[in-house]
């Protein structure tokens, strides 16, 4: 009975957040959640963007408008479920997420010489995939990907089962928008993210690190890596980045392990250092 009280409750609360949420009216997306281009539509390179779970283009801060600076066309993509309400979120699978960053990266190859994919969270194990199964792609870099989750010893069991028994419970989960996974705590709500999460979408996203993190998927990566990870990310694992990034076939790679930077890192105290190590990998790509 108190499961079912607080599921009918939170379907309420999920729905009275959603009508307070200031969205286009056209769209239904939330603003500062739109896809985007910036740079140059002709330029040589160009970067797809590829956001983590619940979040959107938001998430990389001013990251694509400095990539597009710096002569490269930088594509922010929406993936499907997001930026509108968890409820899409809840009813889209992992396919329709993967074919959506593999649509875009194959339309950019069309146009680019170069293109290199740049995910984070669970879009850095979006991107590890559509590396692996798009060779064409210049290049790899990962913003805190999700390979598995930062374990906990007050968790009592691995994350990872806690999200596998957690739609047989509830149907959602309260993430406060005023303390997002961020060191700079004043920049919290101007986060974008949904604040009410599916648990049913936590499982796919399971999912979805589990085929990037296999042996057998690392090990098609050939492509020049750049790993940049939080090592107090309480979010995602960066020992399990570090693990997968060590199977990648790829003769180049870089790994930077952050030391005041949490999961949203693009937000974070280091995030020049990061900008200014995203511009280096993408300068000896053209």
């Amino acid at each position: 009975m108190g499961l079912f009280v607080w599921n009918h409750i939170a379907d309420r609360k999920v729905a009275e957040h959603d009508a307070a949420v200031a969205r286009d009216a056209q769209t239904g997306i939330m603003r500062e959640a739109e896809p985007g281009d910036f740079g140059p539509e002709d330029a040589r390179g160009a970067v797809l963007f590829i956001h983590g779970f619940g979040g959107n283009g938001n998430h990389f801060e001013q990251l694509p408008r400095r990539v597009a600076e710096a002569g490269w066309h930088a594509r922010v993509l929406l993936l499907p479920g997001h930026g509108t309400v968890p409820t899409d979120f809840e009813r889209t699978s992992a396919d329709q997420m993967l074919n959506a960053v593999l649509d875009e990266t194959r339309q950019l190859l069309q146009k680019h010489e170069k293109v290199v994919v740049l995910g984070h969270s669970m879009g850095g194990a979006l991107a590890t995939l559509a590396a692996a199964r798009e060779p064409r792609v210049a290049g790899l870099i990962l913003g805190a990907p999700y390979y598995a989750i930062t374990p906990r010893w007050y968790y009592g069991l691995a994350p990872e089962t806690w999200m596998r028994v957690g739609p047989s419970l509830m149907r959602w989960v309260y993430s406060n928008p005023n303390h997002q996974p961020v060191f700079r705590r004043e920049v919290s709500r101007d986060i974008v993210s949904y604040a009410w999460f599916p648990t049913k979408a936590a499982v796919t996203a399971m999912g979805i690190a589990a085929q990037a993190a296999d042996s057998a998927t690392l090990a098609k990566i050939n492509q020049p890596v750049l790993l940049l990870h939080g090592r107090r990310d309480e979010v995602t694992s960066p020992d399990a980045a570090c693990r997968a990034v060590d199977k990648m076939s790829s003769a180049t790679k870089r790994t930077v392990l952050l030391d005041n930077s949490n999961h949203i890192l693009f937000w974070d105290h280091e995030r020049e250092d990061i900008a200014r190590e995203v511009l280096a990998f993408l300068k000896e790509r053209l």
